[in-house]
């Protein structure tokens, strides 16, 4: 993921971005009406001085014209001896009635030339703000100075704006300081929150990066009770359900490849079976006439006799193979799975009287009907019963016992306290003509039958073993049968 363009970044460029032109729209906004509040006064205070100064100034004006003086030296004086005691006073002027200056503190650009008239629409007081080239940053006042309907002239007043401007220039940079401040310390508020709420989807998006189907485990994201909360939720939900369907789509491959295995050796046993079956026939005729004709002798019936018992093995080992060869062939309907269990222990039970093995049952009397064909599930049964019998030739212990598991499923379990089986052995058990018993005691084909016959059911065979200690089958049937 290129990391310019990850949600923490973008989340922080919007959000910085926003905040800043917002301060900057405020602080602008601030800024104009302090300057425009300090403009005002200054602007003010400048007029009122030269209010109070006009009223002094009329006062010599008129003083000077009562006593005839002709020469102007008392009204500069007067006028000097404001400036002297106000020296942020730049420049003043002094107009007589018809607009000519009489008094001018300096000439500049700022002024007009002393014989240009002002113009007579001035009526009243007017302060203005301007850059002079000479005197610099003023401001200036103009005052009509008149006693009731006479007019005197018009006294024109510049004031230093260097104060008004260093006080907007210290308020300008004492705004911006603090905006800059305020920006830096909000956006370092805005990136802790942001990469606080990007920190579970960082971990989730890495946790997804390192997902294997081949081995799901548990994250260490804890669910919370928010959005992101919510999404590490389903996200373990969903591995859950991935780790599941991936046990089922394995099981299926496994039961679809012993299902396919078990359909062609099925063929196959068939195929052998009919082309032994025929000659094994005539040749059970023949051993038959043989040993009833007459004038044998004793050596030749003893050998007619091991002849006959060879056949029927052979006769055995085909009638297994035909029985490979039909598992498709059910009869199913309602059965008692104890009954059929208690069938199949007592044609078993003669091997139990000869050997010194005990047989413990524990069948569930509440047990429900399963849906099934009943001599299948007791082959199935019986070929259970006979490997545990044939794994304990010393004695021991065969226990049995059925359990309904949920609303659709029964259990039933053998186990024994036999040799076990080795642990490499167990993936091939339920191959067809894979054994572990003594040459002739066995073909092998027993557990492949019966895993046939379950699965064929819609059921499952579960073993666990422990070398020494013994074997554990636990067949899962469905109660309604196979869907």
């Amino acid at each position: 993921m290129n990391p310019r363009k990850s949600l923490k970044v973008r989340i922080l460029l919007f959000l910085g971005g926003l905040t800043t032109v917002m301060l900057a729209v405020v602080f602008v906004s601030v800024l104009l009406r302090w300057r425009a509040l300090i403009l005002n006064t200054h602007r003010e205070r400048a007029l009122a001085v030269a209010q109070t100064f006009s009223t002094s100034l009329l006062d010599a004006i008129i003083y000077q014209e009562n006593r005839q003086m002709r020469d102007a030296e008392f009204l500069a004086n007067h006028i000097h001896r404001f400036l002297s005691r106000n020296p942020y006073i730049k420049n003043l002027v002094l107009y007589d009635e018809q607009g000519v200056p009489i008094f001018c503190s300096r000439w500049d650009d700022s002024l007009p030339s002393g014989d240009t008239p002002l113009r007579p629409q001035i009526k009243g007081p007017v302060a203005r703000i301007y850059r002079s080239r000479s005197l610099g940053w003023i401001i200036e006042t103009t005052l009509l100075l008149r006693i009731h309907n006479r007019q005197w002239g018009w006294l024109r007043m510049a004031f230093d704006a260097e104060p008004a401007r260093e006080q907007m220039r210290v308020l300008f940079c004492l705004f911006y300081g603090l905006g800059f401040c305020f920006v830096l310390i909000l956006l370092a508020a805005t990136y802790l929150i942001v990469d606080r709420l990007t920190r579970s989807l960082r971990h989730l998006v890495a946790e997804m990066g390192r997902l294997d189907l081949e081995r799901i485990e548990p994250s260490p994201l804890t669910p919370g009770e928010d959005e992101v909360g919510m999404l590490v939720q389903n996200f373990e939900m969903l591995k859950s359900r991935l780790a599941q369907s991936r046990r089922q789509l394995l099981d299926a491959q496994r039961q679809l490849y012993q299902a396919e295995k078990l359909a062609s050796i099925g063929r196959l046993a068939a195929g052998v079976a009919h082309e032994i079956n025929n000659p094994l026939h005539g040749l059970k005729s023949c051993l038959f006439a043989m040993r009833h004709q007459r004038g044998q002798s004793e050596d030749m019936g003893k050998y007619l006799s091991l002849a006959d018992e060879a056949v029927e093995r052979i006769s055995g080992v085909v009638e297994k193979l035909l029985n490979f060869s039909r598992q498709g062939a059910q009869e199913r309907s309602e059965m008692n799975l104890n009954e059929t269990i208690e069938k199949a222990l007592a044609l078993f039970e003669y091997r139990v009287d000869k050997a010194k093995v005990s047989l413990v049952k524990q069948l569930d009397p509440s047990l429900p009907t399963i849906y099934a064909d009943p001599q299948l599930i007791g082959q199935v049964v019986m070929n259970m019963l006979i490997n545990s019998y044939d794994s304990m030739p010393d004695g021991g212990e065969i226990r049995i016992s059925t359990s309904r598991g949920d609303s659709e499923h029964v259990y039933m379990v053998i186990s024994d306290t036999g040799s076990g089986i080795a642990e490499e052995h167990l993936d091939k058990i339920f191959d067809p003509f894979f054994t572990t018993k003594a040459e002739g005691k066995g073909t092998g084909l027993g557990l492949s039958v019966s895993l046939g016959i379950v699965e064929a059911h819609g059921g499952s065979i579960q073993v666990s073993s422990q070398v020494g200690v013994g074997s554990t089958f636990r067949v899962t049937l469905p109660i309604g049968g196979k869907q």
